[in-house]
């Protein structure tokens, strides 16, 4: 049987080696003539997942508020090049937003002109067996992929993996209620009418079966653990900790934290390590907090690069905010970083609030040592570093459950299944 043909919605285009790659990871190696894509994005896509693209520009959209002539939708082909309004919507999404401006983005959607008959168009022409679509926390998102779904009429596959549903995870202000009631009311036309849903994590799959009354699959990215089989090493002296990654929502402070309960560790001697690499630049106070005790703020890493300082580690950092204020920000997420983390055979240790899905999957398969409080940072750490078979031990249980849970020929017969069932 041929490969369905699908049609993908999503933000950002295709572009091969970014790190923005679960969407390429799931799709590699399908029939490049069966797959398109639609972006909402001004850059060019450059990707050898196909060939076949519609981009619905958003600085156009905004311009097509007050220009109604404006054209914001065009097929466009895979590129090396820039596209011209690249830059300036760089300098958009590279400030940070406050929830107001998130709301003024989508009354300009909500006034914009998207729905062309270019897209009308190329809907037509491409002519999808299946729709694919990854929800997102965007009331403008919603409303593209519900009236490409109306307008095709064709079998919905969703993809969640973060908690853009529920009012658990958002500031209590009017504002982002607001935003989050009128999220939902378009979200719920997308489970309603969806042919299968798809998840990210057991926590997340309990919670979605119960919300819409389904039996969603899960699937995450997937690992070929045949080309890295597992392979235990000596340890550093001192242990070397990792942590490659952004700073944002609080997770700065439980970095903080463990920093300063490896104080208490290597009093008398240095026994461990901690290499943050990020991208972000830092705040004095986050300077001070961070740089200490055997801690130490590094600067940016290209995907190789990381890679490479990973393979040098004994233990893998994963942090989420304990902070009252971002606790729940990432309550339903499931980052491609913690199968990166199970793929490379390295001890995990993770903080995070356990209702989160992180650390519940941690703690679920015994595949890392997790801290809850902060209080636990301290207790946790310690007792890790001053017991150096149990990072070993869960290096190997790290390895072992990735292997179980993420192999990429059982996420790919996954996806595959899905869709072959949403189209019959």
């Amino acid at each position: 049987m041929a490969a369905p043909k699908v049609l993908v919605v999503g933000i950002n285009p295709w572009i091969d080696n970014t790190g923005i790659n679960t969407l390429i990871n799931f799709f590699d190696g399908w029939d490049k003539n069966s797959i398109a894509h639609i972006y909402t994005r001004a850059k060019l896509p450059n990707t050898h997942m196909c060939d076949k693209f519609f981009r619905i520009s958003e600085p156009k959209v905004m311009k097509s508020v007050f220009k109604r002539s404006i054209r914001t939708g065009e097929e466009v082909f895979n590129s090396n090049e820039e596209a011209v309004e690249a830059s300036q919507e760089n300098q958009i999404y590279n400030k940070k937003h406050s929830s107001l401006m998130s709301l003024a983005r989508e009354f300009v959607w909500l006034l914009g002109k998207w729905k062309t008959k270019e897209l009308d168009r190329f809907l037509d022409e491409y002519d999808a067996d299946v729709l694919f679509f990854p929800v997102y926390a965007n009331v403008y998102m919603n409303r593209l992929q519900n009236y490409i779904r109306k307008r095709t009429k064709k079998p919905v596959v969703l993809y969640v993996s973060d908690d853009n549903y529920s009012y658990k995870s958002i500031a209590k202000t009017p504002v982002s209620l607001f935003t989050r009631f009128w999220l939902r009311s378009q979200e719920k036309k997308l489970f309603k009418n969806a042919e299968k849903i798809m998840v990210i994590a057991p926590k997340q799959k309990e919670e979605y079966d119960r919300l819409f009354n389904t039996d969603s699959v899960i699937l995450t990215k997937g690992i070929d653990f045949s080309a890295v089989p597992y392979e235990e090493k000596s340890l550093n002296s001192p242990i070397k900790m990792i942590y490659t990654g952004k700073l944002i929502i609080g997770r700065w402070i439980s970095l903080a934290k463990i920093a300063e309960a490896m104080g208490e560790i290597n009093k008398n001697e240095t026994k461990v390590e901690l290499d943050i690499y990020t991208t972000d630049v830092l705040t004095e106070e986050q300077k001070t907090k961070l740089n200490r005790n055997g801690c130490s703020v590094k600067g940016a890493l290209t995907l190789d690069e990381v890679q490479q300082v990973q393979k040098q580690a004994d233990i893998l950092v994963f942090v989420e905010s304990l902070e009252k204020e971002f606790r729940y920000t990432a309550r339903l997420s499931f980052s491609t970083k913690i199968t990166d983390y199970l793929k490379s055979g390295k001890c995990i240790f993770a903080v995070g609030d356990k209702d989160i899905a992180p650390i519940d999957y941690f703690n679920r398969y015994d595949s890392a040592i997790t801290a809850t409080s902060y209080d636990e940072i301290g207790e946790k750490l310690k007792e890790l570093i001053n017991n150096e078979n149990k990072i070993i031990e869960y290096s190997k249980k790290a390895y072992d459950c990735g292997k179980e849970h993420h192999n990429a020929e059982l996420t790919n017969k996954i996806l595959v299944d899905t869709i072959t069932d949403a189209v019959k």
